[in-house]
């Protein structure tokens, strides 16, 4: 098929046109983004995510994790596709992600993903972000911030725990 040829074609460009085409003509776009979620480039990655965004699979969530884990803390393009990816889905995805992870989340690119994800368990990671002697204080405003996106009552517990510092 079209959509076959243009994902194993050598242009990234190409590559991610086929996440598109696929999701244009409503195809199964899993085994296209489990064929791609390893690709090289970041844009075939990206477009990935967004071909997972309303995706109901249950593959969706480890499918993000593994995308997350390739995000190197500097593409800030590629951290939206993630949170977009991520925002009907977000405790799932963040789960799966954690699992992946294990205890080696608190990275540049592991604290991004806690910053933008709006999962309920979220707001606790931001916190240990903020307990971290080891993340200078000049990065603290974004993860305050990143509170203001959250609500609830993991939001709230997280707040209390702040007051223990």
């Amino acid at each position: 098929s079209t959509v076959k040829q243009a994902a194993a074609d050598k242009d990234e460009n190409i590559r991610g046109m086929a996440l598109r085409i696929a999701r244009q003509h409503k195809l199964d776009v899993i085994p296209i983004i489990n064929k791609l979620s390893g690709d090289g480039s970041a844009l075939v990655r990206r477009e990935c995510l967004i071909a997972l965004r309303h995706n109901e699979s249950q593959e969706a969530p480890h499918i993000w994790a593994m995308l997350a884990n390739a995000h190197d803390g500097k593409d800030r393009w590629y951290l939206e596709a993630l949170g977009l990816a991520s925002d009907l889905n977000a405790d799932a995805c963040f789960e799966a992600w954690l699992a992946k992870v294990g205890g080696k989340w608190n990275t540049p690119a592991g604290r991004d993903l806690v910053w933008r994800v709006r999962a309920k368990a979220a707001p606790g990671y931001l916190v240990k972000i903020l307990k971290d002697e080891k993340i200078p204080a000049e990065s603290h405003p974004r993860y305050v911030r990143a509170l203001d996106f959250h609500s609830g009552p993991e939001k709230d517990k997280a707040l209390e725990s702040l007051l223990d510092i």
